[in-house]
């Protein structure tokens, strides 16, 4: 459909009632928060909680804690921040009390706001000479991997929205992210772990007894550590804080088992520990309220999957399952352990029946649908045409209707994403719902949806913004522990079928500072990597490690590589030049509301 004149629109609004569309335009809709939200926010106030005797939380500086641990012979750094700025201010305030030596680092799982802030308490050079161990679980370095690597770009745009990246002064005032103060933004550093178990390890740390077990929940690889001496349980985020915990979080996860994350917290239980140290958070003591906050943790992810799924198999689809499953007043009035701040019921149901199930939820109407703007269109027509459409849409919005409103605006908004007054119902709507939210997810993307709409936040400041945001999940100190396979294997989604449809070639890749050779094959439009190259292989590119690793982080390439004599070429460049030619590597700005 085509965008209404100048003139069209101000027939239009002229000939609407005053009830309807006529007054939206004088409307201000004043930045706000949800009292409850506000008031969370007094959890995160920075404070060192001493623990036991010889354990230190750091609450409040950024969104993960960061914990001392002070044994007879030095110290251990539980968790590092995601801000090596802030980390720094921590262990400032960390020397205030002892001046040992750092002798270990945990990772208790690999997102950035648990191991981006590293440096900020070793250096590459002690844990390289064996002077600090690094802990983690031995899967740590894949979920790194995979995080930065292969979903990077859409997970950077996400998170963005998700921890309201680009929200004004005004919208973040009162703020907490949920689980801990707002986010740090910064550039992530890293060390990879140099100890790494299974399942469990009973060790011994600068001269202290410590136990690690491994127990998937908010992350796969997630661990725990517990100090027997003094009944110290260093919860991880399997206990995630003061909020409902996220079972499904909206910037995009594979699957989080709740089934799996009640085993975890039944297996912390068992502890019968004294004092629980969560990574988010303020600390816990007396055996009895620690039982009690895992109790009813347990009890409230265990109470959200068993009636999703004693509804799923009543025949209930999403839509109808958010409406039948909710929290009973003993577990939603859990404060602040089973509030809605972080993590929500309904978000949650959603994610448990596409776990078991998947996308299909029974009528085969949604096997092969109408595209969205074909669809948006005929729904259009049969509602009387777009003046009609945004009628209804303004009045529900002047009703309160906003959820309404915001769907309707939103088909006006696919057949013409430049359809003025249809995208200012919309990020009114948004704005409307965001302010009310207590949840932070849903207040972030409702307020940076508003804004896209509003034309206040573009496509190269989505871009710039997924940019500053996958510093975090990929940065060069992470890209060095990449193995060489990894780089050749991001190849395999980047390939182009309209350029590569017609070709067969294979380039081969030697790297004998580390003694591995690799292999691509171009096939018709898909990629194979194989270890070794194939006999009869006749394009080979012979380049260092070391010099990948600078072609990862984007300060060389292959091509510059081979003109300066860094990258050895065997075989005929031109076929060289279109294998790489079959490959996308560009980075297009993403739109997530306006599509």
């Amino acid at each position: 459909m085509r965008p209404l004149s100048h003139f069209r629109r101000l027939l239009l609004v002229a000939a609407l009632p005053l009830s309807a569309l006529a007054e939206l335009p004088a409307e201000r809709i004043e930045p706000s928060i949800n009292a409850e939200l506000a008031a969370h926010t007094a959890h995160f106030t920075q404070k060192i909680y001493p623990i036991a005797g010889n354990v230190y939380s750091a609450v409040g500086w950024q969104l993960g804690n960061v914990v001392m641990i002070e044994a007879p012979e030095g110290l251990i750094i539980v968790d590092t921040g995601e801000s090596v700025s802030e980390s720094r201010k921590i262990m400032a305030e960390f020397r205030t009390i002892t001046d040992k030596p750092v002798k270990a680092v945990v990772y208790t799982h690999f997102h950035p706001d648990h191991i981006n802030g590293v440096k900020a308490f070793v250096t590459e050079e002690q844990v390289r000479s064996g002077e600090v161990q690094i802990y983690a679980h031995d899967t740590l370095l894949a979920n790194v991997v995979a995080q930065g690597a292969l979903v990077g770009p859409i997970l950077s745009v996400r998170s963005g929205y998700s921890f309201g990246a680009g929200l004004p002064p005004a919208d973040l005032k009162d703020m907490n992210a949920g689980i801990g103060p707002l986010a740090k933004a910064e550039a992530s550093t890293f060390i990879a772990p140099t100890v790494t178990f299974k399942d469990q390890l009973d060790t011994r740390i600068a001269g202290l007894d410590v136990q690690f077990l491994h127990v998937p929940s908010e992350a796969p690889d997630e661990i725990t550590v517990y100090l027997p001496a003094n009944r110290v349980l260093i919860s991880a985020e399997v206990e995630q804080g003061p909020t409902l915990p996220n079972i499904h979080t909206l910037r995009g996860t594979k699957f989080r088992d709740p089934v799996v994350w009640v085993e975890s917290l039944d297996k912390l239980r068992a502890y019968q520990a004294e004092h629980m140290v969560p990574l988010h958070g303020r600390p816990v003591s007396g055996q009895e309220q620690v039982e009690e906050v895992l109790r009813m943790t347990r009890d409230g992810i265990a109470y959200i999957h068993d009636q999703t799924v004693r509804w799923m198999n009543k025949g209930l689809t999403p839509d109808e399952l958010v409406e039948k499953v909710k929290l009973p007043p003993h577990l939603a009035g859990y404060t602040p352990y089973l509030r809605e701040y972080y993590g929500t019921v309904k978000h949650s149901v959603r994610q448990i029946y596409n776990g078991y199930l998947g996308w299909f939820q029974g009528d085969p109407v949604a096997l092969d649908p109408l595209p969205p703007q074909d669809k948006a269109e005929r729904l259009i027509a049969l509602m009387g045409g777009r003046e009609k459409l945004l009628l209804a849409a303004g009045e529900a919005y002047l009703k309160g209707e906003h959820q309404w409103a915001a769907e309707l605006s939103s088909y006006a908004i696919q057949v013409d994403n430049e359809d003025k007054l249809a995208r200012e119902i919309k990020a009114r709507s948004l704005r409307k719902l965001g302010y009310a939210s207590m949840n932070i997810n849903w207040r972030n993307w409702y307020l940076m949806s508003a804004m896209e709409l509003e034309g206040k936040f573009t496509g190269d400041e989505v871009q710039q913004m997924a940019l500053s945001m996958r510093s975090a999940f990929l940065s060069a100190d992470m890209l060095k522990t990449f193995p060489a396979r990894i780089f050749l294997q991001n190849w395999i989604t980047r390939i182009d079928p309209d350029k590569a449809n017609d070709v067969e070639l294979t380039l081969g890749f030697s790297f004998p500072d580390i003694g591995e050779e690799w292999a691509l094959e171009v096939r018709r439009g898909v990629v194979q990597l194989h270890p070794g190259i194939p006999e009869g292989t006749t394009l080979k590119l012979t380049l260092d490690k070391t010099y990948l690793d600078t072609v990862m982080s984007g300060e060389n390439g292959l091509l510059k590589g081979a003109l300066l004599g860094d990258v050895q070429v065997d075989g005929n460049l031109l076929e060289i030049k279109t294998f790489l030619g079959c490959f996308d590597f560009s980075d297009e700005p993403i739109a997530l509301t306006l599509r």
